[in-house]
């Protein structure tokens, strides 16, 4: 992946405040749609620009295509054929990129 420009950098650095960087670009795994779904919308209210993906060889295989820059990686831990971890160490080993993994889907109930 190609080094950060003055702008990519200026989005990544600590927000001043209770602002998060906007702007981001979020690749978001997760094999459960639900929660994919959840996840999605927290990121567009937080002003970033996820992408989302079911599995994680297709989530490898966009990263390596170089087609789409991403700022950061969000994974599901327990996906069938490829898991969050074996991702998590492929984008390390390949690439200069933060990845974080979780296992939460939280579900709101509006009242």
């Amino acid at each position: 992946m190609a080094a950060m420009g003055g702008d990519e950098r200026q989005r990544m650095e600590a927000p001043a405040g209770d602002k998060f960087p906007e702007g981001l670009r979020v690749l978001a795994v997760d094999d459960d749609s639900v929660c994919l779904k959840v996840l999605e919308d927290v990121l567009r209210r937080c002003k970033y620009n996820p992408t989302t993906v079911t599995d994680a060889k297709t989530a490898l295989k966009m990263l390596r295509a170089g087609k789409a820059e991403f700022d950061l990686v969000i994974t599901d831990v327990h996906m069938p054929g490829m898991d969050g971890f074996k991702l998590l160490e492929l984008i390390h080993l390949e690439m200069d990129l933060p990845v974080t993994s979780c296992y939460l889907c939280i579900a709101t109930r509006r009242l």
